[in-house]
């Protein structure tokens, strides 16, 4: 707006100035009202806990494929001694 009109209707610049003030305080409202109801619902959700049991999981997998084996693998014999000399 020129200068020339403000001072003309300055009640008119003065009322749009509220009505876009409070636009925008809506819209903030609005908006830290969803942020809020977002956050309470991850918070709720179960996909943090899932993440965190799985990572879990991974990791002591990870340990265990890591670690020497504590027993030697043994094949299973089907003949034993006794069995094969008589």
């Amino acid at each position: 707006m020129n200068k020339s009109h403000t001072w003309k209707l300055p009640e008119r610049v003065a009322y749009d100035a509220d009505v876009l003030k409070l636009f925008w305080e809506k819209k903030i409202e609005l908006h830290a009202e969803r942020l809020q109801s977002e956050d309470m619902r991850t918070h709720r959700s179960a996909l943090d806990r899932l993440r965190g049991e799985w990572a879990q999981k991974l990791e002591d997998r990870h340990r265990m494929l890591q670690a020497p084996p504590r027993h030697p693998c043994r094949v299973p014999s089907f003949h034993t001694p006794d069995k094969m000399a008589t």
